[in-house]
């Protein structure tokens, strides 16, 4: 009967070990982008990945997924000094689709990620 448990998105790209490497990749991606750069000057990189690879577990249903986790409050307090603009939020985005593009993402699970990155722009963009 287990074999025919529909799998999460979060299994189905491949769990931990498959996010690691796209986040992995995603964040060369960002470092290569001039206008994305600085924003990483006083950062290891290696301390945020965990923090994306929680919010990527909550959206597709991942195993153990914090459920108290409030992403509006988290991302805000995460990006609130940082001052991103709606360009900068793009090519970020640009960059992960791009990302999902080259690990050979399935479709739905690339939209299950496009639709949470627009309802979280708010809470990542500067006003």
């Amino acid at each position: 009967m287990g074999e025919s448990q529909i799998q999460s998105q979060w299994e189905r790209v491949g769990g931990e070990a498959a996010v690691k490497a796209v986040l992995d990749r995603f964040y060369e991606g960002v470092l290569e982008e001039p206008q994305l750069a600085g924003f990483f000057e006083n950062v290891v990189v290696d301390d945020i990945k965990p923090h994306l690879a929680e919010v990527l577990k909550v959206v597709l249903g991942g195993p153990g997924a914090r459920t108290d986790l409030d992403l509006a409050e988290y991302l805000t307090e995460a990006h609130a000094d940082l001052g991103v603009s709606e360009s900068d939020y793009s090519l970020t985005g640009q960059v992960l689709m791009d990302t999902l593009k080259e690990f050979d993402v399935p479709a739905d699970i690339v939209e299950t990620i496009a639709g949470a990155l627009a309802t979280v722009q708010p809470f990542v963009v500067a006003v």
